[in-house]
């Protein structure tokens, strides 16, 4: 079987792009040699080293100037080129080209949700409806996505399966220097809370920012990530609620900290109003630490009973939770121990198994 996949994303893409890219093409290609895998990467890439030289795998550098232009005008005479029997799209699916067109489209949140989304953005997600509808078939990471992207008319609920996302984690260093080392790079407490991704309203860190002055003067929080459109002065907004000595913001982190960051932290506080699926969560689950979550979207899903979960509109309830977590040890270490059982059911191998019989059976 001759298959395509829309790899652009493989080693510079968006992170979250990125994440899942990688991981699914890595396994899809070891799971399965049988099939011959057309690979389409950015050309601006070339120099760059794929780890997979095997005869079945062909890598195919595709001029990219964004996404859904490339793939709309440009793909679809490399896949009729090389007679693919199916391609696997990243969110926009052209009209002809591969013999089966699976359109893999991340999330529609856009559509309930435009208020965290500019204009521009709107605009350019909108396509993803109707060239879902004209597509073989759509996958999409969790079933608050397809539930939304049915009511939506992307397509038929038949025509929409569900493949939830795996862990992709960097290695874990758990040396007694490294753990050092880092505490003293970000002068990092004892005790604090994280809260780890883009810092963008959806994500609702004000809400946890509101959260701190009702939550244990001696637990601090610890902020990763970089400001993200549609984004507000969280400067500003620190120093009217006199937390400015109980706030680190460390920015970009470099994936080698990230664990780290992780498994040391009392609580991780994910408190975002709209999720397509909410990776960072079970990513904390990983490395033992309880986590307190919203009661939104796909976050129930994807966290089960292993996790706290809050109203992101109530900055008390927020801290309630936490507080909760920090005061009762033994509380803290059923939620851990739920965690490392939840995830057990995700992983990127599963995942591109998924993918691999949805590609087969159209």
């Amino acid at each position: 079987m001759k298959i395509g996949i829309d790899a652009k994303w493989y080693f510079n893409g968006h992170p979250s792009g990125k994440v899942v890219v990688e991981n699914l093409v890595n396994k899809i290609v070891e799971i399965e040699p049988s099939n011959d895998y057309y690979l389409f990467l950015d050309k601006k890439d070339k120099n760059l080293i794929f780890p997979f030289r095997q005869s079945n795998v062909h890598l195919v550098y595709v001029p990219n100037i964004i996404n859904a232009f490339t793939n709309f005008f440009i793909l679809p005479f490399y896949t009729n080129k090389y007679k693919l029997d199916v391609c696997f799209y990243q969110n926009y699916a052209p009209l002809f080209g591969a013999k089966k067109r699976v359109n893999y489209v991340h999330d529609a949140l856009f559509m309930d949700f435009p208020e965290y989304f500019t204009f521009f953005e709107r605009v350019y997600f909108w396509p993803m409806k109707y060239l879902s509808r004209l597509s073989d078939h759509i996958i999409t990471i969790s079933n608050s996505e397809k539930e939304r992207m049915a009511t939506h008319g992307f397509s038929k609920k038949e025509k929409i399966s569900v493949v939830h996302h795996g862990l992709g984690l960097s290695k874990e260093n758990s040396s007694l220097s490294k753990d050092v080392d880092v505490f003293k790079k970000y002068k990092l407490p004892k005790s604090y809370i994280l809260y780890l991704g883009r810092l963008n309203v959806r994500k609702n860190i004000q809400s946890l920012l509101k959260a701190m002055p009702n939550i244990d003067d001696n637990t601090a929080l610890v902020i990763v990530g970089k400001d993200d459109h549609k984004t507000i002065d969280w400067d500003s907004l620190i120093k009217k609620l006199n937390i400015t000595n109980r706030v680190y913001r460390l920015g970009f982190v470099p994936e080698e900290d990230i664990s780290f960051l992780y498994k040391n932290a009392s609580v991780f506080c994910f408190p975002s109003f709209a999720e397509g699926f909410g990776l960072p969560p079970l990513e904390a689950m990983y490395y033992g630490t309880p986590t307190v979550v919203s009661n939104t979207t796909s976050l129930p899903e994807v966290c089960g009973n292993a996790s706290l979960y809050v109203n992101p509109n109530n900055e008390e309830e927020i801290a309630k939770q936490i507080n909760k977590v920090l005061s009762d040890e033994s509380f803290r270490e059923s939620l851990i121990l739920k965690g490392r059982s939840r995830i057990k059911s995700f992983s990127w191998e599963k995942a591109a198994k998924e993918v691999l019989t949805i590609l087969k059976s159209i």
